[in-house]
């Protein structure tokens, strides 16, 4: 029995210039303006009700995100029901972080290959860009050929992370736009 702990190692790559993805950068900055609006009209303008509900919005996007995407379906940290698949699908379309399968396919690449150009949110490259730059720039040549190479057999045969990625855009239109704003609309006005 071999006790030996292999690594996985990639070579430094060329040089990369960053290109920006005009469309995230400008997503990004109206989802962050909306939201410094959103806390104005929170502290003055709407009723207590609604601030109780978006604060279950952000939670159920949150468990998303942590409980779904994160732990259940990138390391398959433990096995859920359709039920809370469904209710975790649901809110890890909420958080507007690409789609399930893209999401834990960045993250296994990441966890694989941290801190090199293969590592999608590289810290070397800066805080910023390993929080939330990554999102605006191209992909690295070597994040992309990685990413190829990560078995995500698991996720592919899960019909709920394929009805997600397949209907990605209007279930984003229904869930993050429609929904946290028509429900407080037409349920207490």
């Amino acid at each position: 029995m071999n006790n030996e702990i292999k690594t996985t190692e990639i070579t430094p790559s060329k040089y990369f210039k960053r290109q920006l993805v005009w469309r995230n950068v400008i997503s990004l900055t109206m989802v962050h303006l909306s939201g410094a609006y959103g806390l104005y009209l929170s502290m003055f303008v709407a009723k207590p009700l609604t601030v109780v509900f978006m604060y279950f919005v952000a939670t159920i996007s949150a468990f998303g995100i942590l409980c779904g995407a994160h732990r259940l379906w990138a390391h398959r940290s433990y096995k859920a029901k359709m039920p809370l698949q469904l209710l975790l699908a649901f809110g890890q379309t909420l958080s507007l972080q690409n789609d399930i399968y893209e999401w834990c396919r960045d993250h296994r690449v990441h966890h694989r290959y941290s801190d090199t150009d293969a590592d999608p949110h590289n810290i070397n490259r800066g805080f910023f860009f390993a929080h939330m730059g990554w999102l605006m720039c191209r992909k690295h040549p070597d994040v992309i050929e990685q990413g190829k190479l990560v078995d995500m057999s698991d996720l592919a045969a899960n019909p709920v992370i394929s009805l997600q990625r397949k209907f990605y855009v209007p279930l984003v239109a229904l869930i993050w736009a429609a929904f946290p704003t028509l429900t407080p609309y037409y349920m207490w006005g």
